[in-house]
């Protein structure tokens, strides 16, 4: 047969009649076992095999040649498949060769007591970065969490977050490196190389300098995410086959350390434990890393090895007591840590929840609820407020993100302000401001729900205080409550204005307003007792004389008149919209 042009119905003959070829052939059409005899001759002679195939390996290229035909009549397979299993021998010989010498591990020769280890592992970070509080807990935990992943279905980020550069990031990755399974550190890498890479290699990789090229690129952001839960984390990308493409998914479940100067993405944070890391003070003594692998990350990972073996099925379905004060995602991403922690014993159940508090406690603010609160610092009294306003408000103070949130530093404009809310569900719309032209803005009871849902636990306004139901007002044929207060041109009726009314408002059942022109009823307050005391007048209910700058209560002492509280009131009428509602 011709090396050169393979004649490839010739070969398809000769592969036919080679003796293991039909046997294997028998064996599948009859669906039947090997037996063990032929089991342990099919053993010697795959060793032979592959022994044949490591000897030709060694050849030099014109020595193969010659001795290729020869062998591969001896093992009776074609002379192509034998071309094939050599070069594929060739690239698993390169690929070992290739690999970094940390990651060849031989677990440790005995049990290892988890405390022990854990408390080890804290001790390397302590000895070389300035870290806040906790982290060296965290970091420790991450470490055997990066070797016992596989168990769970989550794999929480570490990210590494410092204001500026020589914070000590790379340093804990360089450690990270030398103390985790096949660490890959890399301070770049393109969406299509990580997948490739993770689906190849399953690395713990380890990403430096990610503020370069992490923050612009979404399509790297939306893989790393991928990998935080292990149900989610593929991708499909089409391959070439036989010159066609086909559809092939590919893993992004891998552990993952980030390091950045600021924050990174939110969602990328929100899978993460993140610490923030600061330039240390002189004041602080640490040891500075060689940045080489040693003998004493070497035994390290060999323990780390050794007990990832022995409590592997252990941590498939971990249950830990998790603090209260987690929210859902950081639950998720510390349930294996506290595992971790509870499987290790001594005292580091509590090291560890005490870490997931300092750490992960409190909901991080992003720049979305960020611009909810200072929404609510804008609207101030009000009922609305226009886009030019709220603007003004919001880059009025130059250490808020708005004041440069633009490109170039440029402040936040009206339409940035449009495109934030959007996602809330906001979109602005004319709104009617008594004494000012009709303009674009927003109303204060669009934000009320999403102000308890995203701000709960922040100082509510004056405004959010009273009850709902004590703020409604009926229309004046009674059909219900309107969404917002408007204002109207209309003067207090004069059975108001001569009312006598007490301190308490337990008789207040509805007051309507009417006009005369209009023909409606309705021109006197109702006093008909409630079947229960409502409490204390609420803010909304409170009435501001025309034109006064400062807040007056509505109702006086029993007895008293309200005109005499400010002798103001007694010679104007006031006007409906002035007198209803907050100013």
């Amino acid at each position: 047969m011709n090396d050169k042009r393979i004649d490839w119905k010739e070969l398809a003959e000769h592969a036919w009649d080679s003796p293991s070829w039909k046997e294997a052939a028998k064996q599948v059409s009859r669906s039947e076992p090997l037996s063990d005899q032929e089991q342990q001759g099919n053993g010697a002679a795959a060793s032979t095999d592959q022994k044949t195939i490591d000897a030709l390996l060694q050849l030099s290229g014109l020595a193969y040649q010659k001795r290729r035909l020869q062998e591969a009549k001896t093992l009776g397979i074609p002379v192509a498949a034998l071309d094939k299993l050599v070069r594929q021998a060739k690239v698993r010989a390169e690929d070992y060769s290739a690999e970094l010498p940390h990651w060849k591990v031989k677990p440790w020769d005995e049990p290892v007591e988890g405390a022990g280890l854990l408390a080890d592992i804290e001790r390397v970070f302590v000895r070389y970065v300035f870290l806040p509080t906790g982290a060296s807990v965290a970091l420790a935990l991450w470490t055997l969490h990066a070797w016992t992943m596989d168990a769970g279905d989550i794999s929480p980020f570490m990210v590494l977050i410092s204001p500026t550069k020589r914070c000590g990031k790379t340093t804990v990755l360089i450690i990270l490196s030398y103390l985790t399974p096949k660490a890959e550190l890399a301070s770049n890498i393109s969406p299509s190389a990580l997948f490739r890479y993770v689906e190849e290699i399953h690395p713990t990789l380890l990403i430096d300098e990610a503020d370069s090229f992490v923050r612009d690129n979404e399509e790297l952001r939306g893989i790393l995410n991928s990998g935080h839960t292990k149900a989610a984390a593929y991708v499909i990308r089409n391959v070439e086959i036989n010159g066609e493409h086909k559809p092939r998914r590919f893993s992004t479940w891998a552990p993952k350390a980030i390091a950045t100067i600021r924050e990174l993405a939110d969602t990328l944070e929100d899978r993460a434990a993140v610490l923030t890391l600061q330039r240390k003070p002189r004041t602080a003594k640490v040891e500075r890393l060689r940045k080489r692998d040693n003998n004493e990350f070497a035994i390290l990972r060999q323990k780390a090895a050794r007990w990832a073996a022995d409590n592997f099925a252990k941590l498939a379905d971990p249950d830990p007591q998790i603090p209260d004060s987690l929210n859902d995602r950081a639950a998720d991403n510390w349930r294996p840590l506290l595992a971790i922690a509870d499987l290790a014993g001594g005292d580091w159940p509590k090291k560890a929840h005490d870490a997931a508090l300092v750490l992960s406690g409190e909901e991080v603010s992003t720049f979305n609820v960020d611009l909810l609160a200072d929404m609510r610092i804008a609207f101030g009294e009000a009922d609305a407020i226009t886009s030019a306003d709220a603007v003004a408000a919001l880059v009025a103070d130059p250490e808020r993100p708005w004041a440069t949130w633009g490109k170039g530093d440029k402040p936040l404009t009206q339409n940035g302000l449009a495109r934030l809310l959007k996602p809330f569900g906001i979109i602005s719309e004319t709104v009617h401001l008594v004494g000012r032209p009709h303009a674009k803005g927003y109303k204060r009871v669009w934000f009320e729900p999403l102000w308890a849902s995203y701000l709960a636990g922040q100082n509510p306004s004056p405004q959010q205080i009273p009850d709902s139901k004590a703020c409604a007002r009926a229309s004046a044929d009674e059909t219900g409550t309107t969404r917002d207060f408007q204002s109207v041109q209309e003067e207090l009726p004069h059975a108001l204005k001569n009312a006598d009314l007490s301190y308490s408002h337990a008789g207040l059942h509805v007051s309507t307003v009417g006009n005369a022109e209009s023909g409606r009823e309705g021109d006197s307050a109702t006093t008909e007792p409630l079947p229960y005391d409502p409490g204390p007048i609420p803010e909304c209910l409170r009435r501001t004389p025309n034109g006064s700058p400062r807040w007056v209560p509505a109702l006086g002492p029993a007895g008293d008149n309200v005109f005499d509280i400010d002798p103001r009131w007694r010679p104007h009428t006031v006007t409906a919209s002035s007198s209803v509602g907050r100013q």
